[in-house]
């Protein structure tokens, strides 16, 4: 009974198995699945790229992307062209030929196909829980894989705007990004980009910060940003409001609400400590019974009895020692 025991455990094993490869066969994506049915003989020579597309084969050079996939030792399916596009073959045959085609494919798809070299950066489960995923953004919606201009990566951009562009600056190759930045980022967030055109904004059309400063277009692959969440985002420029303060207002300490942007727009306003109100307002929206109750004649942060509204060493009410 027991052998006969062992062998229905098995065998409930191996078709629970079964059904689950099948089930992420049919999960896997297109790219996923050209390369697991290309055999060695459908990689050719990629000097027979350049027939086809001369340009792209001749500007590929200018691409960072051509020293990672240059190597001779690299398995045929993460080398030149192919490593990214397909097998040359495939893609030649009469019947049912097939590339993969970064632009033409699905967002989802065409992400897949990256996430299978930069699996090192964000797995493929993990890039389907962030926001630009969910937004049907794909990675080439940003960044290109190769240009086809003579002037190589630096001078590509995104359709200029002028209510999207921001900043007019150079592209950094090594992102491959289409735009600067600030432009590439309101090509999608117009508002967020109108908003930097305020009296008073943090420098980011100035050059001098940029979406990434703050913002983390792709965490890393263990869900860690490199902006840290509410205060800590802030004070990294913002020193002294750091702190620590015996007594701390909660939405500074990012205890409550959203932080520093409790009281403050981070991108742009035309009040000049960037508040989201110039009355007593801001401070009523917590306060609520102070409204009936407490009149000061001017604003909290001006009449005279608050000495900060970030955090005091005095006085818990933050009123002037």
């Amino acid at each position: 009974m027991k052998v006969q025991a062992l062998v229905l455990i098995v065998g409930i094993a191996m078709l629970s198995f079964g059904f689950t490869g099948t089930a992420q066969r049919k999960n896997a994506s297109f790219a996923e699945k050209l390369f697991a049915r290309a055999t060695a003989d459908d990689f050719m020579n990629e000097e027979a790229c350049g027939e086809c597309h001369p340009s792209v084969v001749k500007n590929f050079s200018a691409s960072p992307h051509s020293a990672l996939v240059s190597d001779s030792k690299l398995p045929l399916d993460k080398q030149g062209c192919q490593g990214c596009h397909g097998p040359g073959r495939i893609h030649q045959a009469e019947e049912n030929a097939e590339v993969i085609s970064y632009t033409k494919l699905s967002p989802k798809e065409s992400s897949a196909a990256c996430l299978r070299c930069h699996e090192k950066t964000m797995s493929e489960s993990h890039w389907k829980r962030t926001e630009h995923a969910r937004a049907d953004v794909a990675c080439v919606s940003c960044h290109q894989i190769h240009t086809d201009t003579e002037n190589g990566l630096a001078h590509a951009s995104v359709k200029s705007d002028p209510r999207t562009t921001v900043l007019d600056a150079k592209v950094d190759p090594k992102l491959m990004l289409k735009a600067d930045e600030a432009t590439l980022c309101g090509s999608c967030h117009p508002t967020v980009s109108a908003e930097f055109r305020s009296a008073n904004h943090h420098p980011v059309p100035e050059g001098k910060m940029a979406c990434s400063d703050c913002h983390s277009a792709h965490p890393s692959k263990n869900g860690v940003t490199t902006q840290d969440m509410f205060k800590g985002k802030c004070v990294t420029c913002h020193t002294e409001k750091a702190g620590p303060f015996i007594y701390e207002h909660d939405p500074v300490a990012g205890f409550t609400g959203d932080g520093c942007q409790e009281c403050h727009r981070p991108h742009g306003t035309n009040n000049p400590k960037m508040l989201n109100s110039v009355t007593r307002g801001l401070c009523a929206q917590c306060h609520t019974d102070k409204l009936a109750q407490h009149y000061p004649g001017q604003t909290c942060w001006n009449s005279g009895c608050h000495a900060s509204s970030h955090g005091s060493n005095s006085d818990p009410r933050f009123l002037k020692p």
